[in-house]
């Protein structure tokens, strides 16, 4: 039920990964899915996918991935934001969406 609406080419995509981790007996018809934040995966969910639940768990998951933990960008994009602003104002601009 989860899974509902996912049309059968996103079935064998998302089966297929879940092969290439490890489940071996993952089939586009029975599962098990593993559901990825690659493009191919996230826009087939939130385009075809009917379970709320599950458009909401793959969405949060793909705005807060690299935001914690090893993977944590937030300190870099930090200082790009930085430099950005210093080249504005060295441009003479108030922000650097005027640039």
């Amino acid at each position: 039920k989860k899974i509902n609406g996912l049309p059968a080419t996103a079935l064998g995509l998302v089966a297929q990964t879940t092969v290439s981790k490890g489940h071996e007996n993952a089939t586009a018809e029975y599962g098990p899915w593993m559901i990825t934040l690659d493009a191919p995966s996230f826009i087939s969910v939130m385009q075809h996918a009917r379970n709320c639940a599950l458009h909401e768990e793959v969405y949060r998951a793909y705005i807060t991935r690299a935001s914690s933990g090893d993977l944590d960008n937030t300190p870099i994009i930090n200082q790009i934001l930085k430099l950005r602003l210093k080249k504005a104002k060295l441009l003479n601009y108030n922000n650097y969406v005027e640039v």
